[in-house]
């Protein structure tokens, strides 16, 4: 089995379109999606055509709250229509939004790999580097970059006491 991972900075057309033509090109068997597994059974939800963006998951505990919203534009929605358009599953792969709520803000503290992506390919706006490479003129090693980047940083975060990386943004 393998996998491919498309590393989003921006909820912007370029991206959504970038995306969109990834996912055509690769035909998955399986989209997985940033936000909380306890929304899988709504995804569904969003074939229906009067479900029109924007639309947003809204999850709560105690004094904290998160949302995840959707537009047209959105690669997150445009991930699951091409999911849905394809007749493959589509789920939600983050942490449970109970788990994401109860995180202290010290455990927030994430290092930016788009930034020092940026950087090394000599921008010093990562905004402006995400903008030349996947919103105007996306090339299509791009995704290949963000996730080699992923990696790289994740692998080299400092550990937690309890033996895990810090968290690393994207």
């Amino acid at each position: 089995m393998t996998h491919t991972l498309y590393g989003i900075r921006h909820h912007g057309p370029g991206s959504a379109r970038s995306l969109r033509a990834a996912l055509e090109a690769r035909r998955p068997d399986i989209v997985l999606i940033e936000g909380p597994p306890e929304a899988d059974a709504l995804i569904p939800l969003a074939a229906d055509p009067d479900m029109v963006p924007p639309v947003a998951l809204l999850g709560y505990a105690e004094q904290r709250a998160a949302f995840w919203p959707f537009a047209v534009f959105s690669p997150e929605w445009q991930a699951i229509q091409y999911a849905l358009a394809a007749g493959i599953p589509a789920r939600f792969c983050d942490l449970p939004a109970a788990s994401q709520l109860a995180l202290r803000d010290s455990e927030r503290d994430t290092r930016d790999p788009i930034s020092e992506l940026a950087e090394a390919a000599g921008y010093d706006d990562p905004e402006r580097w995400w903008e030349d490479q996947v919103e105007h003129a996306p090339a299509p090693e791009a995704f290949a970059a963000i996730a080699s980047a992923m990696t790289v940083l994740r692998a080299e975060a400092p550990k937690g006491s309890d033996g895990t990386s810090s968290p690393i943004e994207g």
